[in-house]
């Protein structure tokens, strides 16, 4: 992610701090921006389906993951080919995810976009709203952690759901280096609370893009192609935070950028991170910590981060971070996993504003 374009967008970003890193810790799909100024722009209720009635008929098979996959693969590689843009991505591979046409009967799963904030971040989640409103999405909600905030949204007819926070530490708010108990206490709280928000709204039957206000998106992707390509959770590749992570298993995954597809299986798997967070958590520590128990079988055999793995390259601070997407099932929840291609969710420093994602970003 760019910490420029983050900046942009009006504040240094509170919800993701990293140690020592000049960047917060959303992915920034930032392809738009090499091409223009980001621009201001100007609540149904949740879906109480029990979720074995509405998804037993769902659950995850990969030989349906691969038979989709199949149908798709050639109207995408054709549109590679018949295109006449220069690859100018620093992490060498033009995605080829989220590359697909839903037909409208496809069009009746329950899905919600996620950002959440505090009133102190409203400015940056309205942006955040507003822009994906002009792409053309219409399941965006912001989680209010607060009544200030949530009141504001409401009399502006933004969507917006109550996810308030008993008890907030504002005493302690902070812009730390790694997480401890004495400092940014509030925002791991609120960290705590979105994850708990997700699982609830998993386990009542609606697939959740779950995305940090802060992220820019650069083009329309329909969501309902997450559901129908069929893996249970996707996830982000980060830079190197948590660093101990990155230095034993060669790659992170960021904390901010999730699609969940309401399953039992992703429901195990999102228990485990809300019962690993408890009441204040830094969720990305979290994710990295669980993704790494899930005990994972990589399609291919080999693990994402193999000796032969395609890296970024010919720039200081991120050479040989991972670019290529790479999918699995975890042995102990036995749910799927795909991890998109950097170069669709891009999550770099901020010193390669010269070589901007490819036209596929998202």
């Amino acid at each position: 992610m760019d910490p420029s374009v983050a900046a942009a967008a009006a504040a240094p970003s509170q919800q993701r701090r990293r140690r020592r890193l000049p960047h917060s810790a959303a992915v920034i799909l930032i392809f738009t921006i090499c091409f223009e100024i980001l621009s201001l722009l100007k609540l149904d209720s949740l879906t109480q389906t029990n979720l074995e009635q509405k998804h037993n008929s769902e659950i995850i098979d990969l030989p349906r993951v691969e038979e989709w996959s199949k149908k798709k693969l050639p109207s995408v590689q054709k549109r590679i080919q018949n295109s006449t843009q220069q690859l100018t991505s620093g992490v060498g591979l033009v995605t080829t995810d989220g590359q697909w046409d839903i037909s409208p009967d496809h069009n009746h799963h329950d899905i919600k976009i996620l950002g959440f904030a505090d009133t102190n971040y409203a400015p940056i989640a309205k942006v955040w709203y507003n822009r994906l409103t002009k792409l053309g999405y219409k399941e965006h909600y912001i989680g209010a952690y607060d009544k200030e905030l949530y009141d504001d949204l409401i009399s502006q007819n933004y969507r917006v759901l109550p996810c308030f926070i008993d008890n907030p530490d504002y005493e302690r708010r902070s812009e730390c280096g790694y997480v401890q108990s004495s400092c940014a206490y509030d925002v791991m709280q609120m960290w705590a609370s979105r994850v708990k928000f997700v699982r609830d709204m998993v386990k009542n039957g609606t697939h959740v893009l779950l995305t940090d206000v802060d992220a820019v998106f650069s083009r329309h992707v329909d969501p309902v192609g997450f559901v129908e390509e069929g893996y249970d959770v996707y996830h982000a590749y980060e830079m190197r935070y948590p660093k101990k992570v990155y230095h034993d298993h060669g790659f992170v995954i960021n904390g901010g950028q999730h699609f969940f597809r309401s399953s039992e299986a992703t429901l195990r798997f999102l228990d485990m991170a809300a019962n690993r967070c408890v009441e204040k958590c830094d969720d990305q520590v979290m994710y990295n910590h669980l993704f790494w128990s899930l005990d994972i079988e990589w399609d291919g055999g080999d693990p994402p981060s193999h000796t032969g793995a395609m890296r970024v390259a010919n720039h200081e601070l991120d050479n040989g971070l991972l670019v290529k997407s790479a999918t699995g099932r975890s042995r102990v929840t036995n749910h799927t996993i795909k991890i998109w291609d950097r170069d669709f969710a891009w999550r770099l420093s901020g010193g390669i504003p010269e070589q901007c994602p490819s036209k596929n970003n998202w």
